[in-house]
């Protein structure tokens, strides 16, 4: 018998239906918007003692059928699955003998489209039979948060392991497949139904190469903070969150020399590094004919970026030949330079350095608006600069007159704080005078004023949150709580953070009206970062959480009594 499903979920009648239209839908009619949907299965929802070899699927539409072929997962497996299609039918047969007494779950992915509108189907659709006589009843439910925020969830591939019988330190999700398999809906929602009881490891994987493995740094991941226990007396494992993350396992390179002049080199990185390793011993330039060694003077990375690091050395002989070897460099997330690709060699410059320092930028450009009230500001130059006198070199003014202001040389920039709060709505001034300006070489910067303007925030649109958060774990309980207020709706807007020690309030102050989203996490390791934690080798994630409701500001009204809870 056939078991139509109303609303994708629940059985409501008894019926055998038959279809013999083909795949392509008649023409005409209003948009489609609607999701596909399951509407009548074979067997019935919760059959036990089955003994069939084939399931069959009936959906509410027309639909691409490679995107259903590619979107049914069976747990455990049952080999090569053979598709025969009828209208809106298939009728799905197994390669392989059903176990004795073993709950099977036919996993129906989002991924699934319609045919007139490639609408994808809402949420995943399961359907548990038994060739025993009971069905199991462990459920695994929780949400996926995508690693950008705005970037969809839909459709991310749900992986568990029962760590029964097995040493969870072997588990390899690039090399074994999973023993249950969903994919997340719409809302990055994700639910395991008719697991076994016992012990599982969970993996969320946006399976680029649809292997159901994780493949490093092509698929994006997610692991929890803990591994999940079902018990006789506790079935469910619900509301737990998981962040996708990119794993970078690729050592960062040394993949450029350029000589400025007779004493400066640009090194050029494949990708950002860790500006607290470059001490001078991190780099040493030999002479490639004899091996004698070229001074260094001084490392100054490029900022922002951090890909490209100025050296500053002793004069360097025209049209000899050196090498360059780094060492002691690292990326953001600790990986030193490859050791194949950690020395390069260059032709040297016998070109004097003749060329003014200049200005090349600050962080905001001429009549920026909307400026926050308490900003940190930069100023870049052209090349690495001595440390003359900042009160010389810049000037911070408002309308009325100067503004006091904190700053810190940076090597080839300046680091601008205000020292109070600025004013709202008011036009400030940074003006820069490069002819202070003075390199390595003695060149000084053209004897000019160059000035940026920006406007400050009308703090009559600001607003606030307040609240508390808890954090209910009785261990992993180190390091900082980090909450994080991001705006919903302005892409671009940094996120403001703020941390606590312990459970306790919190306050989020002068923030722009408009849809807020509210997170905190556990930061571990201090570092200031939430951190995803690791595929393989394994390693849980810092624990976080998001607040269930984006929070709508109104300016001048703030937002109190909000709570936060870490589990």
């Amino acid at each position: 018998m056939r078991t139509l499903i109303c609303n994708v979920s629940r059985c409501i009648a008894a019926t055998l239906l038959l279809s013999c239209a083909g795949q392509v839908p008649p023409g005409g009619g209003p948009e489609d918007f609607e999701p596909p949907e399951i509407v009548s299965v074979y067997p019935a929802p919760f059959t036990t003692s089955y003994d069939d070899t084939k399931i069959v699927l009936e959906f509410s539409e027309y639909v691409n059928r490679p995107s259903v072929n590619e979107s049914i997962f069976i747990s455990p497996a049952v080999g090569s699955l053979e598709f025969d299609w009828s209208g809106k039918e298939v009728e799905i047969s197994f390669s392989q003998v059903l176990r004795k007494n073993t709950t099977y779950v036919v996993n129906v992915g989002t991924d699934v489209k319609d045919t007139r509108r490639g609408n994808r189907m809402a949420q995943a659709f399961a359907l548990a039979f038994s060739t025993g006589d009971s069905i199991d009843r462990g459920a695994i439910e929780g949400m996926v948060y995508p690693s950008v925020a705005g970037k969809p969830v839909t459709g991310v591939m749900m992986f568990a392991y029962k760590l029964d019988g097995m040493d969870p330190d072997t588990l390899d999700p690039s090399t074994l497949q999973p023993d249950y398999i969903t994919q997340t809906g719409q809302d990055g929602r994700f639910f395991f139904r008719h697991v076994s009881i016992g012990p599982y490891r969970v993996f969320a994987v946006r399976d680029e190469y649809r292997d159901l493995l994780y493949d490093p740094e092509t698929d994006e991941y997610a692991v929890l903070q803990n591994d999940v226990m079902l018990t006789e007396t506790d079935t469910l494992a619900a509301g737990l969150v998981m962040r996708l993350a990119r794993q970078d396992t690729t050592a960062p390179r040394l993949v450029e020399i350029r000589t400025v002049h007779q004493s400066l080199l640009t090194l050029g990185f494949s990708e950002g590094l860790d500006s607290a390793c470059a001490t001078n011993q991190a780099v040493q330039i030999v002479d490639t004919s004899d091996g004698s060694a070229l001074g260094v003077r001084s490392l100054v990375f490029k900022l922002p970026q951090r890909k490209e690091l100025f050296v500053l050395t002793d004069r360097q002989e025209g049209g000899k030949g050196y090498r360059t070897i780094v060492s002691g460099l690292r990326d953001s997330v600790g990986l030193p330079i490859s050791p194949i690709a950690d020395r390069l060699t260059f032709e040297g410059s016998g070109i004097a350095d003749t060329v003014r320092p200049a200005l090349s930028g600050l962080t905001f450009a001429d009549s920026t608006k909307n400026m926050e009230i308490d900003p940190v500001l930069f100023v870049y130059f052209s090349e690495p600069v001595t440390e003359v006198g900042w009160e010389l070199l810049v000037q911070f003014r408002d309308t009325v007159g100067p503004v006091s202001f904190k700053a810190r040389w940076l090597g080839h920039a300046l680091e601008l704080r205000p020292r109070n709060l600025l004013t709202g709505n008011m036009w400030y001034t940074v003006s820069v005078n490069t002819g202070i300006l003075l390199d390595f070489a003695g060149n000084k910067g053209k004897d000019t004023v160059l000035s940026y303007r920006f406007q400050t925030i009308d703090t009559e649109r600001l607003s606030g949150i307040e609240g508390i958060v808890v954090d209910r774990a009785e261990s992993d309980t180190s390091g900082l709580i980090v909450l994080t207020a991001r705006d919903a709706d302005r892409k671009s807007a940094i996120p403001r953070q703020v941390s606590v020690a312990r459970s306790g309030p919190f306050v989020f102050d002068r923030l722009l009206e408009g849809r807020y989203v509210l997170e905190a996490f556990r930061d571990r390791n201090n570092n200031g970062m939430y951190d995803a934690g690791s595929a393989r080798p394994f390693s849980v994630s810092e624990r976080f959480t998001v607040h269930a409701d984006t929070l709508r500001l109104r300016a001048r009204w703030p937002i109190e009594g909000v709570v936060l809870q870490l589990r």
